[in-house]
């Protein structure tokens, strides 16, 4: 639902102190229509808001806090109440009965949070390289192209594909080709800068996104790219070379979908014209000199 999402958002973005903060204020309100009700109406259902409140976004430990103050909330009520219990200690029973159900309320809130978060991090990432999966690096150049848009700044993108990775398969197998796969990864998260994406969108084929950067820009960095590519396929005694098409947007105003087409297409064309190379090309704006926007520059790679 549309209302919980946005909910959720706000909350993510809140520091623990201030969820912490929240969550003893929903504690408190219960408390005190729990006072105002009487012993007659039960309200330990209602302590279970913020208590699950604390658990989810501040942690184990901000949920057995407020569990537990939740519990003295609930027992001095009742002394407050003056029902007349059979024993003394009935009431500190219930109240530690209470704690136990939300103890193991909040236990089980965080198991299910830390499943979600490892599915979400599974689904969002390429098991044999480490980087991002497809689905998650085209929700981030969606997201990048926006804010390239909004503040009219530069932004690259390029998509790189490993020459003749069948024949490796064929002839060494799969176990190696997946070695080969993930050194290509290594490669590249070594070579890229922190605020850089990388992703293996499938196969032997990877994207990067180079927020910030135009022609020159994407070049050193691509260049870079290309010398650890070529350290780590020697290293590994394979004579593997790879084809990389490089778009620098310079106005972004294209979809996700168009831009990856382009470096998709100009990848493409660096293996029509045979292979182990780099191909630039700058959309938008004046040319750059070294590369223009009407055609592509071809490098090694």
């Amino acid at each position: 639902m549309p209302i919980l999402a946005s909910a959720d958002r706000r909350l993510r973005r809140l520091e623990d102190p201030r969820i912490i903060a929240l969550s003893l204020l929903g504690a408190l309100l219960v408390g005190v229509a729990d006072y105002l009700t009487g012993y007659e109406i039960s309200m330990s259902l209602f302590y279970l808001g913020p208590v699950a409140l604390a658990t989810w976004y501040g942690g184990r430990r901000a949920g057995i806090g407020i569990a537990s103050i939740s519990c003295v909330l609930w027992y001095g009520t009742q002394l407050a109440s003056g029902f007349p219990y059979s024993h003394p200690l009935i009431p500190v029973w219930n109240a530690l009965i209470r704690f136990g159900f939300f103890f193991v309320t909040s236990s089980l809130l965080i198991a299910l949070r830390g499943s979600l978060v490892e599915q979400r991090h599974l689904a969002r990432t390429d098991v044999l390289t480490g980087l991002c999966s497809r689905r998650a690096f085209e929700d981030r150049l969606d997201h990048e192209l926006a804010m390239a848009q909004r503040r009219s700044t530069p932004l690259t993108l390029a998509y790189l594909d490993l020459d003749d990775f069948k024949a490796v398969n064929d002839s060494l197998g799969h176990a190696e080709g997946d070695r080969l796969l993930r050194t290509t990864g290594q490669a590249v998260k070594k070579a890229l800068r922190k605020t850089d994406i990388a992703a293996r969108l499938g196969g032997d084929e990877f994207a990067l996104l180079l927020p910030g950067s135009n022609g020159h820009g994407a070049q050193r960095i691509v260049e870079h790219l290309g010398r650890e590519l070529r350290e780590a396929f020697s290293a590994s005694a394979l004579e593997i070379t790879c084809s990389i098409g490089v778009v620098s947007f310079l106005e972004p105003g294209v979809s996700a979908t168009d831009a990856l087409a382009a470096a998709d297409a100009l990848m493409y064309e660096v293996k029509r014209q045979g292979k182990a190379a780099v191909a630039f090309r700058v959309v938008g704006g004046a040319p750059l000199q070294g590369l223009r926007d009407d055609g592509a520059s071809t490098g090694g790679a």
